[in-house]
């Protein structure tokens, strides 16, 4: 029988220490707040996983100082070609070119690199994987300021531990055992299709391999082929459906072996060759996409998060990237609860943004995957290429179809004047900062706030030209100033010339003007229809996640500030004034 050990607290408790659990933990952690994060393997075992990340979740990364050593050491991928038969049939950039990103590259590192990057992070703050223990036992407790009480199971020694908590985290991958415990469905399919990946040291003479590659041919399977850190490359094999070996026996992920996968990348590639010089990793993988019903219970005190929430085939690399996109969802909303910045409600908005956005990654994987197997190589590409967008995340939007979601409301004119909506990612313009003449991108810019930048909501008033605008300004900045608001980052774009700034700009910051010249205006232009306003203001308001939260333009007798308030009283507990 365990034995059991007293009781502690602890505000987060992570189960799953893959590097969805472990960027929660880096993030936590940054935020102040105390976590501890299980792992029921005795080592990690993150061969063969995510390898893909994605401009958007590179971005986001970035913003928390979490992403030089993944870049120092990843390969930059910017385009992807397909091929028939040896020859080439089309390339296209990776990220679509409309999109505003310094991250327009797919970036291919392996996962040990991520975990092991994460993990050194978090192991600055003394913060370390417990292996192997998990969460046995959940229910509600009495301690208001910790309602969560866990059973931890140590389990080399057979010791349990109750653990008093604010929040658990279920990051515990496909087979999540807090999902099974919550008594939560997972719904959706596994087919009879399957994939065979290998990571290796290969030879060729093909030309493309540097590129995101899709190989179809009349005579052999579809492969993807990929390039990886340190000269590695990885190659899926996509095996057809109710497939039938050399032995005429049906094909399953026990029949499928190494040689298969080898002799099957040698066939597409044909007429190149192709030489494995060392195998490092190869399994296979069968095809299935399946979402958790529910993504949180315990009335918003535990939450389901990356392949414990969602799972697909590895066919478009969605796994990592849609779990650091909970994650980066989800943490900044707990933080600011428990700083007293937001109201509690908001922690329904987690499900209500991430579950759609699972459901469509699922849906694209599952006729991407569809398409591939059967080596139907038009639809396999027309797929990829018609979801870029939303695939390389900059696409991602967050709806609000129930009007309920507080964190994302603007008023019923805005759909009509202008282009950019609550919602969707604010792009990440090119400016110039007026006190140092420095070219920047807009989230590069940090006021000095005491919280990390990703915990920051960002303010841009679209000034126009401020030789019309700075009264407007003036007062919109001085209410700011006064009132209760949230950490913040305020942006004055303007497209006044910064030798006529000087003579206007009155009482307003020359750290937070940034001037709007480059590529046509494009920062005023791309938030209305094309059309930059030279004497109306434009106030965006931009969430922690760098989704906008609200955007509004200034009418006639409207100074803004009405509709600045109304946004963060629907959000924050204590009324702006």
């Amino acid at each position: 029988m365990p034995s059991s050990v007293e009781s502690s607290q602890v505000d987060f408790l992570i189960v799953g220490a893959g590097p969805v659990g472990l960027l929660a933990a880096n993030l936590i952690v940054q935020a102040g707040f105390t976590v501890r994060i299980l792992d029921i393997e005795y080592e990690p075992n993150h061969w063969g996983r995510g390898d893909w990340i994605h401009g958007r979740t590179l971005e986001l990364l970035e913003k928390a100082d979490l992403a030089s050593e993944l870049l120092n050491t990843g390969v930059k991928v910017e385009k992807m070609s397909s091929y028939m038969n040896g020859q080439l049939k089309s390339s296209l950039p990776f990220v679509p070119d409309e999109v505003e990103s310094k991250h327009q590259y797919l970036l291919c590192v392996g996962q040990h690199i991520t975990e092991s990057s994460l993990q050194s992070q978090l192991s600055r703050t003394d913060v370390q994987v417990e292996r192997p223990a998990t969460v046995v036992q959940m229910k509600q407790s009495s301690n208001t300021d910790y309602p969560v009480r866990a059973t931890v199971m140590h389990m080399q020694d057979a010791v349990t531990e109750e653990v008093e908590c604010r929040y658990i985290l279920g990051c515990d991958g496909a087979h999540s055992d807090i999902r099974s415990q919550l008594g939560i469905v997972n719904e959706g399919e596994t087919t009879e299709t399957h994939a065979g990946v290998v990571d290796a040291l290969v030879r060729t003479n093909f030309g493309g391999r540097r590129d995101v590659c899709i190989l179809q041919s009349e005579m052999a399977k579809t492969i993807s082929l990929f390039p990886r850190e340190n000269g590695l490359t990885r190659i899926f094999v996509h095996f057809n459906e109710n497939e039938h070996d050399l032995r005429k026996e049906q094909h399953n992920r026990n029949k499928i072996q190494l040689e298969d996968i080898q002799r099957e990348a040698k066939r597409a590639l044909l007429p190149h060759r192709l030489e494995f010089l060392g195998i490092l990793y190869w399994s296979v993988y069968v095809v299935g996409q399946r979402a958790a019903a529910e993504m949180d219970a315990f009335d918003g005190r535990v939450f389901l998060c990356g392949d414990a929430a969602h799972c697909q085939s590895p066919t478009l690399g969605q796994g990592i990237n849609t779990g650091f996109g909970d994650i980066f969802n989800l943490i900044w909303k707990l933080c600011m609860i428990e700083r007293g910045v937001l109201k509690r409600e908001v922690t329904a908005t987690y499900a209500s943004e991430r579950r759609p956005v699972a459901l469509q990654v699922l849906s694209i994987d599952k006729t991407a995957a569809k398409a591939a197997a059967g080596n139907q190589s038009e639809d396999y590409c027309n797929t990829v290429e018609a979801n870029r967008a939303f695939t390389t995340g900059f696409g991602i939007q967050y709806k609000d179809e129930t009007g309920k979601n507080p964190l994302l409301w603007s008023p019923p004119s805005t759909e009509k004047e202008l282009k950019l909506q609550a919602g969707m990612r604010a792009p990440d313009y090119k400016v110039i900062h007026y006190a140092t003449g420095q070219k920047v991108r807009l989230s590069q810019y940090q006021s000095q706030t005491d919280v990390p930048s990703w915990l920051s909501f960002s303010f841009i008033i679209l000034a126009g030209q401020l030789t019309a605008t700075a009264s407007e300004v003036e007062k919109v900045l001085t209410w700011i100033n006064t009132a209760s608001m949230p950490p913040w980052n305020v942006y004055v774009v303007t497209t006044t010339p910064s030798d006529a700034i000087a003579s206007c700009k009155g009482a307003i910051s020359e750290e937070s003007i940034m001037l709007d010249k480059l590529n046509r205006s494009q920062c005023h232009q791309g938030y209305s229809h094309g059309q930059a306003s030279e004497k109306n203001l434009t106030f965006v308001i931009i969430r922690p996640d760098g989704y906008i939260g609200s955007i509004h333009r200034q009418g006639t007798g409207d100074s803004g500030i009405q509709h600045i308030q109304e946004y963060f009283d629907r959000i924050m507990p204590v009324t702006i004034r």
